[in-house]
């Protein structure tokens, strides 16, 4: 059949349809869902899948979703080969079945139309909590899976659409924000489904054949441009990068090169894996991987199979970038992605390699998007009746080269002093622009009211104080009380060093 312009418009519309439902999906679970994870920090993705398991359209706000959502949805339908009907609902999150951290929960809603699976949706979001040692699953010193949280590998949550009520209690039991969680998975359900109705119109209007077609077409495109983006055959590309973060220190090797239709990363000599939290899982890698890889086109390509599948991977087992089970990955993206991205960049040879690749064009320089920022986790005392953490990340460190988060760092919304002030207790002080140090940016939290016990996550010691308003020799506090501060220091786009600067991306 010959290619003409009408088709190709036809299968453009259908594909920005799919598109369209799957980013209201997304919008809908940020305004119902219960968590300030997904409501305020956007720690979720959404997507769509083919009946082969390909992604056909994906929206994300934190780059450690790019594998890990179809990675835990392929292992998720390989539990439950040959079983899997009409209604179900089957979730998962398992840092070793395809995911990054304990806290990340899958849902995927397989659809029929005639007894044969189609277009289907899934969610992959950060739980506010699924049990562990410490609440919300940061646990800077864990060495095992089990102190980070509940490993739950695939069930079902519903079965030829009825409610699994003992796997529904057996999650909700688990975790220490029961009404949380049971809201979030009913977000995340309805979600879901209303995507799945979305799509079934698009099929009824489009017919399955054609929708399949569209998909099919996007992905070569996209396949095609991100091959175009990444560096040709002939050349060699090695990178590292050094991470430390308090008593734990590591090393990402990679070599990257062009071998045939798809760009390959082999990470052989990297650190073995650490009795730390800062082993990030093989699909967390690759994220970051591909995040700078395609620093300057991710947002404008489509996430789909065939940006995924421009790349292969080379990971050694053992290592802080594939651990082996049961380490600990809790804080793997947080840390150890920054230095897998680090890597990458040092590998294609960061701005002046990049734009010489492009004809000089000064322009076209390659962008780091790793460096991240210092962050606190917020717990009640043990006893009170509040037992949500609460993750408090005021600022963010700027991008190398211009005024905005790192492409690494995540899309969530900085809440306003208001909100500070009248959901949690804290008076906003602070929150500007410096100069002195290279335009990043200070902000200073003074607690108003209550009592909280907490976790200092920092890349650099000096990025974040906590300073006890009754205590004249500026020790630190062991629980923050009514008058205490928290000043947070993050990085410019024009600092070196370990708070978010170029050098090591960690």
């Amino acid at each position: 059949m010959t290619e003409t312009s009408a088709n190709r418009i036809e299968r453009q519309i259908i594909y920005g349809k799919l598109a369209a439902l799957n980013m209201h999906a997304g919008e809908r679970l940020q305004r119902i869902s219960r968590s300030p994870l997904i409501a305020e920090n956007r720690m979720f993705a959404a997507a769509v899948l083919t009946p082969g398991l390909e992604l056909a359209h994906q929206i994300q706000f934190e780059p450690e979703h790019l594998y890990a959502l179809r990675a835990s949805v392929r292992h998720a339908f390989d539990v439950f080969a040959y079983d899997i009907a009409e209604g179900d609902v089957i979730v998962t999150a398992d840092p070793y079945g395809g995911g990054t951290k304990g806290q990340a929960l899958t849902m995927a809603v397989p659809v029929f139309v005639d007894g044969e699976l189609t277009m289907f949706p899934a969610i992959r979001a950060q739980l506010a909590d699924l049990g562990g040692e410490i609440p919300g699953g940061y646990n800077p010193v864990a060495f095992e899976l089990w102190q980070e949280s509940v490993r739950i590998t695939p069930v079902k949550l519903f079965a030829g659409g009825k409610l699994q009520r003992d796997v529904f209690r057996f999650l909700t039991s688990n975790s220490r924000t029961p009404d949380w969680l049971g809201a979030d998975l009913e977000a995340m359900h309805s979600c879901c489904r209303e995507a799945q109705r979305s799509l079934l119109e698009l099929i009824k209007q489009y017919g399955d054949g054609k929708v399949r077609q569209s998909v099919a077409s996007m992905i070569a495109y996209t396949n095609a441009e991100a091959l175009r983006a990444l560096p040709g055959k002939g050349a060699s590309h090695e990178g590292r990068a050094e991470w430390t973060f308090e008593e734990a220190q590591g090393t990402v090797r990679v070599h990257g090169k062009r071998e045939g239709g798809r760009f390959v990363f082999d990470f052989a000599g990297s650190s073995e894996q650490g009795d730390n939290p800062f082993n990030c899982t093989a699909e967390t890698a690759k994220a970051c991987a591909v995040a700078a890889a395609l620093a300057d086109r991710l947002d404008e390509l489509p996430l789909n199979d065939g940006l995924l599948e421009a790349f292969r991977f080379e990971m050694p087992a053992g290592s802080v970038v594939a651990p082996e089970f049961p380490a600990a990955t809790a804080l793997g993206g947080s840390v150890t992605g920054h230095a897998v991205a680090a890597a990458v960049t040092d590998a294609l040879g960061g701005g002046g390699k990049r734009a010489q690749d492009r004809g000089g064009n000064a322009d076209a320089a390659y962008p780091a998007v790793h460096g991240n920022g210092p962050w606190a986790m917020l717990y009640a005392p043990i006893g009170s009746p509040k037992v949500v953490p609460l993750r408090v990340d005021p600022g963010f460190p700027s991008s190398p080269g211009g005024w905005g988060p790192s492409g690494l760092y995540g899309s969530g919304r900085l809440a306003s002093a208001e909100e500070m002030e009248t959901g949690y207790g804290f008076r906003l002080e602070r929150r500007e622009r410096t100069d002195d140090r290279g335009g990043g940016m200070d902000v200073r939290l003074r607690i108003l009211e209550g009592e909280w016990e907490f976790k200092v996550f920092s890349p650099d010691k000096s990025a974040l104080t906590v300073r006890a308003a009754t205590e004249s020799d500026g020790s630190r506090p062991q629980v923050l009380k009514s008058g205490d501060l928290l000043e947070f220091r993050y990085a410019g786009p024009n600092t070196s060093g370990k708070n978010g600067g170029e050098a090591d991306g960690a």
